[in-house]
């Protein structure tokens, strides 16, 4: 009975053995998960900071985008009240952009979609904001001929 008594000692302490060198190699791995999520909760707070700044500079950006729009509205209604000035490109072409009688600039293909929308908001025409070219064109110039 000693003897079976030794072997079962023997073979728990094998075991125990066993099971610490398991428990040291959890053990590292756990301290190098947890480095590993040290790195990883800086590196994120570094980009939550980043992406707060960006986010303030953002605002920041659009806030001066809405002063400089403000200021250009302003600018566009006290140049001619009633009359819309003629876009910056078809005052340097020869023909382009002739005026009627009534002093509304006549506008031609040479336009861009761009100058025959500022000029339908100049006159006050609602719904040309999706319009194509063509449809632009052809309100302005109906609306140059119909307001003499």
């Amino acid at each position: 009975m000693a003897r079976k008594k030794a072997r079962t000692i023997k073979k728990l302490t094998e075991a125990n053995e066993e099971l610490k060198q398991t428990l040291s190699g959890v053990q590292g791995q756990l301290a190098r998960t947890k480095t590993r999520l040290t790195k990883a909760n800086a590196k994120a707070e570094r980009w939550k900071k980043a992406a707060s700044e960006q986010r303030r500079a953002a605002s920041r950006s659009n806030a001066e985008v809405g002063k400089l729009r403000r200021k250009l509205d302003r600018a566009a209604a006290a140049a001619q009240p009633g009359q819309a000035s003629e876009p910056a490109k078809t005052t340097a072409s020869a023909g382009a952009g002739d005026t009627a009688d009534h002093g509304f600039t006549v506008p031609d293909q040479t336009w861009t979609v761009a100058q025959l929308r500022n000029e339908a908001r100049a006159r006050g025409l609602v719904g040309m904001s999706n319009q194509p070219k063509a449809k632009l064109i052809a309100a302005l110039s109906a609306g140059a001929g119909s307001s003499g």
